[in-house]
């Protein structure tokens, strides 16, 4: 019985270590919302995201701010920890922002930022017999505390 322990402890580690694979891939979709400061900024419709398989999840994405600045690159950095899951999604904490303009692309700065990232688990909601797929909903807040930061806040909000 005592071998038995140790035995199920190491297999539930296994489980749980193959339970969240790397991924890295491009979701597209339909941003529904980006805010700089409170202002509106024109958003690319797709997002790479990539996990490392270790609770540190990544967010990357363009933007335009419709001034004179060139096109950005907005990387949300967080990592997701056992709390903050539940049946109808994540709540991941927010650790860092990365801003990099696509004409300096060896050039970029990581922000710490605060603030939480939602992903909202599809729902299956039946049709008959048939199991129609409700879209995944990411929504972020993120304050720049940084006074230097060239961003306070941003508001995201994408349909994928």
């Amino acid at each position: 019985m005592r071998a038995m322990l140790p035995l199920a402890l190491l297999l539930l580690a296994a489980f749980s270590a193959g339970a969240n694979p790397p991924v890295n891939e491009t979701k597209s979709g339909g941003c529904l919302e980006l805010k700089l400061d409170g202002q509106s900024a024109p958003f690319n419709h797709d997002f790479r995201l990539v996990d490392n398989g270790k609770r540190e999840i990544s967010f990357v994405t363009g933007y335009c701010d419709g001034r004179t600045t060139p096109k950005t690159v907005l990387a949300l950095f967080t990592v997701q920890t056992p709390d903050m899951d539940n049946a109808y999604g994540y709540a991941l904490s927010l650790t860092n922002v990365t801003l990099m303009t696509y004409d300096r692309p060896t050039h970029q700065r990581m922000w710490i930022a605060a603030g939480l990232y939602f992903l909202v688990k599809p729902g299956p909601v039946r049709a008959g017999a048939k199991v129609v797929r409700q879209d995944i909903v990411a929504m972020c807040s993120a304050t720049l505390g940084d006074a230097g930061a060239p961003v306070r806040r941003i508001d995201w909000k994408f349909v994928f």
